[in-house]
């Protein structure tokens, strides 16, 4: 059983093509090789930490879930229905888990590379920018490591903050090996793998 992690791939979302610089031409053909990307390195004993924004329409998601292999755990985006800041009812988290994500958990915390690294879809919050979209709702820089989404093409690694969106590792999910050598080098002294064209969603 391996372990992987990702997020943001936006299935059903066309502007998401154009504002990530995806490679794609049409929906149909982004979803259809995204889907093709994940199952290529994920087995069905596998378990996948998805990291939010898995789908645009909700009603795409049952029909999603089931395709992509692996256990997959929820930590919702900001466009997911069950998110915290939006109706975290019983009805969206259930429809969740009816299709066919094992848990949804708005936050969560693993043991990586003997650390204690925290789980979110946001990265860290900018103390000194209040104004920062989703301030209240971004993790508060406790000095450990964060593996997030949510910033698409911005950064791969930056401090000790680790970007699993896809756009940033070939639309395929990373292996919890791939984040524990990330971990044991030590944080970038800069966003590693930036990309200044990236405007947050």
């Amino acid at each position: 059983m391996a372990i992987w992690f990702t997020s943001d791939h936006h299935f059903g979302h066309t502007n998401i093509i154009k504002y990530c610089d995806r490679p794609f031409g049409t929906t149909h053909e982004m979803n259809v090789a995204m889907e093709a990307a994940w199952n290529r390195v994920v087995d069905k004993d596998d378990v996948v930490y998805y990291l939010g924004d898995f789908a645009m329409d909700v009603r795409l998601v049952p029909l999603l879930v089931e395709r992509l292999k692996g256990a997959k755990i929820l930590v919702p985006g900001n466009h997911d229905k069950c998110w915290q800041k939006k109706d975290t009812s019983h009805r969206w988290v259930k429809h969740y888990l009816d299709a066919g994500f094992q848990s949804v958990e708005q936050s969560m915390r693993l043991e990586i590379a003997g650390q204690s690294v925290l789980l979110n879809h946001l990265p860290y919050r900018n103390e000194a920018d209040p104004q920062q979209r989703y301030f209240l709702q971004r993790p508060i820089d406790d000095g450990g490591w964060l593996i997030h989404g949510h910033v698409h093409n911005r950064w791969k690694v930056s401090g000790r903050q680790i970007n699993v969106s896809v756009e940033m590792w070939d639309f395929e999910p990373v292996s919890l090996d791939c984040i524990a050598r990330i971990i044991g080098a030590g944080p970038a002294t800069r966003a590693e793998g930036s990309n200044e064209t990236y405007a947050e969603s």
